[in-house]
């Protein structure tokens, strides 16, 4: 690592052992150059209110120092009322001052020469409060592509955005937005795509695990993540009886937990399907590289909701790269950043049954395309190391404190 003089501390309003992109993210960089990233975060969930449960053991465990405070934002309330949102706002002053007292303290302490705020807008407010720092705003996409909760919110969120030091994009489409929308200067964006763990996938994952989840030996499509609307797995599902039409022995398996779960777990035991859909519920993370790589096809037809909710990047996509499967993503948000059309997957409009049954057909049918884009993809892969994502933020914050 170069950029010596450059120290920088993560401010993010939850974080791991969390479960949440964001959170992998600032761990994956802090993991890699420990001694040029710190992280700043709560002990306590601001969902549900209770303190984070395992918090201690992993801030042990990481190789980086992970400070924590009681609360970095209110707690987040289901139609509120009256009492509680007074009691939210005044609460909201105390955390915001204790926020403040260990961010100052801190920056003295440890001669940070940046802050990198990880939580829009629950920290926003915090430019234009920190001096002698660097202050850098890290965008994952959905929290610019919808719109805030009210007005003013909005308003807030542009100001940090616009006086802001710096931003650091994770896709090319979170960086135009950005500059679109809130009329950011595009020369103060740095786009720095996801990166990929290169110590899971050194060697292309060779376990089989398809009978450790109770697969067969037919054509397999894996599709994973978070089961909400936006990553589209009710139009794969949709699109699963046009694919068994051309490819009767193909199987899905769909790995994930989320508010969609029962819909998607009730559509999968429709009779068109037959016994084909696999929903295998959280998968642990040790295991995700050998199910990347026993699949013949990832799948993810991501597509951008009606209130702006979007993809940001979709790591997903890297990953399965990484084990050698390719790719069908929707063409939509940052996930063209993560599949490169027609050479490591393909893309297609989310919202078009059709066109999704049609890609993952062609595919499942055309063997030597598939294993051609598929040691494309883990090639493209391999170049995509967190340590060079890492070196790429210091670079970016060291021209940031030399344009003074």
């Amino acid at each position: 690592m170069t950029n010596k003089k450059q120290k920088c501390l993560f401010a993010t309003s939850h974080y791991a052992p969390l479960v949440g992109g964001a959170q992998t993210v600032y761990d994956a960089v802090a993991s890699v150059a420990p001694r040029y990233f710190d992280v700043l975060t709560a002990t306590s969930n601001y969902v549900t209110g209770q303190e984070v449960a395992g918090w201690r053991e992993f801030d042990n465990s990481a190789h980086y120092s992970v400070m924590r405070i009681s609360a970095m934002r209110t707690r987040l309330l289901c139609k509120p009322s009256y009492l509680q949102k007074l009691t939210n706002y005044i609460q909201g002053f105390w955390i915001k001052f204790h926020i403040l007292k260990a961010l100052k303290g801190l920056i003295r302490r440890r001669n940070y020469t940046s802050v990198c705020i990880g939580s829009l807008d629950a920290l926003g407010w915090l430019v234009g409060w920190l001096r002698h720092v660097k202050v850098v705003i890290y965008v994952h996409g959905e929290e610019v592509s919808q719109e805030a909760y009210s007005k003013r919110a909005e308003a807030r969120r542009r100001k940090a955005l616009q006086s802001a030091d710096g931003i650091i994009a994770v896709s090319h489409f979170t960086a135009d937005l950005i500059a679109k929308k809130y009329g950011v200067d595009p020369e103060k964006i740095e786009v720095v795509t996801n990166g990929v763990d290169l110590s899971r996938f050194e060697e292309k994952p060779t376990e089989n695990v398809r009978t450790q989840f109770g697969l067969g030996h037919g054509p397999l499509v894996l599709a994973v993540g978070r089961l909400v609307p936006r990553k589209g797995f009710d139009k794969l599902l949709e699109a699963w009886p046009r694919v068994l039409a051309s490819v009767p022995e193909a199987q899905l398996a769909i790995g994930g937990t989320g508010p969609l779960g029962e819909q998607l777990a009730a559509e999968a035991r429709q009779p068109e399907m037959g016994e084909s859909v696999h929903m295998l519920g959280f998968v642990p993370d040790e295991v995700m590289p050998s199910l990347y790589a026993s699949a013949d096809l990832f799948a993810m037809p991501n597509r951008t909701m009606p209130d702006g909710d979007t993809e940001g990047f979709g790591l997903v996509f890297l990953e399965a790269a990484a084990a050698g499967t390719p790719s069908i993503a929707g063409n939509a948000g940052g996930a063209v950043d993560a599949v490169l059309d027609g050479e490591t997957g393909r893309l297609v409009d989310g919202e078009d049954v059709s066109a999704i049954a049609y890609a993952i057909t062609d595919l499942l049918t055309d063997e030597v395309t598939r294993k051609r884009m598929g040691e494309a993809a883990r090639k493209h892969a391999l170049t995509q190391g967190w340590p060079d994502k890492a070196q790429q933020i210091l670079a970016f914050l060291d021209r940031l404190e030399k344009a003074d």
